[in-house]
């Protein structure tokens, strides 16, 4: 049995896992969105109020969450996906804010103060959630699609010229991205017991996009590692005090001078040829996605 503190630092532990390896499928196709809390938040308040006002399981609710930050991701993806990484950029930031004040003003979640009412998470349910997770990424990266996923990220013109869908693809990969962070988010607000508004701005997303880009993009595994480190650095500095966010942040820049493609990233980029590119997807124009 674990005491009280302990089971808190393991299943904020495991948040940041789930947060990390959701944006990871979609950094795969080597699209960032700067806006993640958003369906965070939208898992979050979903759960919180079927569980709140429904009297729903967790469980339930937990699936719920998933499917709608899904729905959101998916609509979203089709809107930013079609356009440059800028406005990729600018466009989930966007909806972060919107979301973010949209819940501010939404006095049957709280508004501004919150909600709260939820029934607490395990480790156990969280440790489910994650195994589900890494084992879809196991057989993921494994795939035909996994490798359409790395062709993207790497040469996305080749990518199209060899028929690709990529505009589809990753789409789907945003999507399935939202779900688990809005599942993470329902877990999120069950450990937490309270939730806000602000608790999902800029610097939630800014995070769950450092988790990624710590680990290293290449292997979902970096995520973890990621996650890892940035949420235990501040625990194992705390004996630092006042100083452990100035030794954090130090090494933090260290890392990323160092270790520019991350943790785990090996350095060197799969270069793939003309030929290893069609044999993932007949040509096909409009009939994939990106018409």
């Amino acid at each position: 049995m674990m005491d009280a503190y302990t089971e808190a630092v393991v299943i904020r532990l495991g948040i940041a896992i789930l947060l990390a390896l959701g944006y990871w499928i979609t950094a795969a196709t080597g699209k960032f969105s700067f806006g993640h809390a958003a369906f965070m938040s939208i898992g979050a308040y979903t759960a919180s109020i079927l569980t709140v006002k429904f009297d729903w399981s967790l469980e339930t609710s937990m699936l719920v969450s998933g499917l709608t930050a899904a729905v959101a991701g998916a609509f979203i993806g089709w809107i930013a996906l079609r356009l440059t990484i800028l406005y990729l950029a600018i466009i989930t930031f966007a909806f972060a804010e919107i979301v973010k004040i949209l819940l501010d003003s939404w006095d049957y979640a709280g508004g501004a103060s919150g909600l709260f009412g939820m029934r607490g998470t395990t480790p156990q349910l969280l440790a489910i959630c994650i195994g589900v997770v890494i084992v879809y990424l196991f057989f993921l990266t494994r795939s035909r699609k996994g490798l359409s996923y790395e062709a993207i990220r790497e040469d996305e013109q080749a990518a199209r010229a060899c028929g690709l869908g990529v505009t589809r693809i990753s789409v789907e990969a945003f999507a399935v991205s939202a779900a688990i962070t809005g599942v993470a988010g329902a877990l999120s607000a069950h450990e937490t017991l309270i939730i806000t508004p602000a608790q999902f701005g800029a610097p939630q997303s800014l995070l769950i996009i450092l988790f990624v880009v710590l680990g290293g993009v290449q292997y979902f595994w970096g995520a973890i590692v990621g996650a890892v480190v940035l949420t235990m650095l501040p625990i194992w500095f705390d004996f630092l005090e006042e100083y452990y966010q100035i030794t954090y942040g130090l090494l933090f820049v260290a890392l990323m001078i160092l270790r520019p493609q991350g943790i785990v990233g090996s350095g060197t980029e799969r270069r793939f040829t003309m030929r290893a590119l069609a044999r993932l997807s007949p040509k096909r124009g409009k009939a994939d996605g990106d018409g």
